[in-house]
């Protein structure tokens, strides 16, 4: 059996698929370890024992929440790289030699956007594959061309920073493999990919923890349920999308779950259950459609269930995730900044009465079971270990 590092930014919706695939190499006799930043990832891996702890300021976390507010469009993927993933990776990188030379795996299965760990795996010359977390990442943009260039220009600095003897273009993605967590048919194929060697797995979310109080004899099972989320991070982005919905969605025939702040109960309709936090792996299968940010685990999730989605971009790669799910016809976008009462009452509306997004929800959910999440993702490293005869 081998011994495996998991190295993930200090991000849930890094951390959560991560936690499937360790849980699911766990049950098959391997030994894993955690290299995150504990404090701020200490309410998602359920054994801190396992956690070899990165520094990282909470302060700069915070300072990070509060500027992350102001950004959109592209400016907010350049605010991705500079102020966060080129900073984390700069403070974690010795802390994580340190780690790797210790623990001394046998494999590091890193997230796309812990460079540090990346890094480090080859600079030590130690086996590593890659988790990638939105498929945002493997597509080449054309119109995002300058971006590109410069967050190019700013990794080969890292390297070079770090004394890699060879200087690499997108030092992210693992020559051994990258695990996407995704499927091809959500993907699409309107945009070239980068060169890997991929394996879409969908998504995994099989041993995800939901210890959170949810009051599920208030669901009713009488009308069709509708969940609205906009993330752990744009939760508190502001109050005024949550407002046009409230007053949408509260005259329609069905019931809303919303995830938003503590001050919008007061405001709640007879028909919202609002909460901050809500188990949204359990729910699902009582919902019959998503409005969200379009962050990539709630696009996934819900289409693993077969939901049709609302997906509302804010910043990053929302925009590119939310046109995969317009494209293969399961979902509607609608505008997160400037939607009126009306366009949201209507398009939830078109979103319930027409059977195409549901029927192409489905067709997703279908594609994403033949690939198996976790348990493929797992089967993807006992390969590679089978492969490697050195690591045993």
């Amino acid at each position: 059996m081998a011994r495996i590092l998991f190295a993930v930014p200090p991000l849930t919706g890094h951390v959560n698929p991560a936690l499937s695939v360790a849980a699911e190499l766990e049950r098959r006799g391997h030994e894993v370890r955690w290299a995150a930043h504990a404090a701020l990832t200490g309410d998602l891996i359920p054994d801190q024992s396992k956690v070899i702890s990165l520094p990282i300021d909470s302060a700069f976390m915070a300072g990070l929440q509060e500027k992350s507010q102001k950004v959109r469009g592209l400016a907010s993927v350049r605010f991705l790289y500079e102020d966060f993933c080129l900073p984390v990776a700069k403070l974690s990188l010795a802390p994580l030699e340190r780690i790797v030379r210790e623990f001394q795996p046998d494999l590091i299965m890193c997230d796309h956007q812990m460079l540090a760990g990346a890094l480090v795996a080859r600079q030590l010359g130690i086996p590593w594959l890659s988790l990638v977390t939105t498929t945002a990442s493997i597509l080449k943009m054309s119109h995002v061309d300058v971006v590109e260039n410069w967050v190019v220009e700013q990794l080969h600095d890292l390297q070079t920073a770090y004394g890699m003897r060879e200087i690499i273009d997108r030092p992210d993605f693992s020559p051994y493999g990258v695990i996407v967590f995704s499927s091809p048919e959500l993907v699409g194929s309107q945009h070239e990919r980068y060169p890997a060697t991929y394996h879409f797995v969908g998504p995994a979310f099989s041993h995800r923890p939901q210890a959170i109080d949810f009051p599920w004899s208030r669901l009713d099972p009488a009308r069709q349920k509708v969940l609205v989320s906009l993330g752990t991070v744009s939760r508190d982005r502001g109050l005024r999308f949550y407002e046009v919905l409230i007053e949408a969605l509260a005259g329609l025939p069905l019931q809303v779950v919303m995830v938003g702040p503590e001050v919008l109960r007061e405001k709640a309709p007879e028909n919202f259950i609002i909460q901050p936090r809500v188990p949204q792996v359990a729910l699902l299968p009582q919902m019959t459609a998503v409005v969200c940010h379009a962050g990539h685990n709630t696009v996934c999730e819900s289409l693993s269930y077969g939901l049709p989605l609302i997906v509302a971009p804010i910043r990053d790669d929302q925009p590119v995730i939310a046109q995969q799910v317009v494209d293969a016809g399961a979902g509607l976008y609608m505008r997160y900044g400037k939607v009126s009462v009306a366009v949201a009452r209507e398009t939830m509306q078109r979103l319930l009465a027409e059977p195409q997004f549901r029927a192409n929800a489905q067709r997703l959910a279908e594609s994403f079971k033949r690939l198996g999440g976790a348990r493929q993702a797992a089967d993807v490293v006992q390969e590679y270990l089978a492969a490697t005869p050195a690591l045993h």
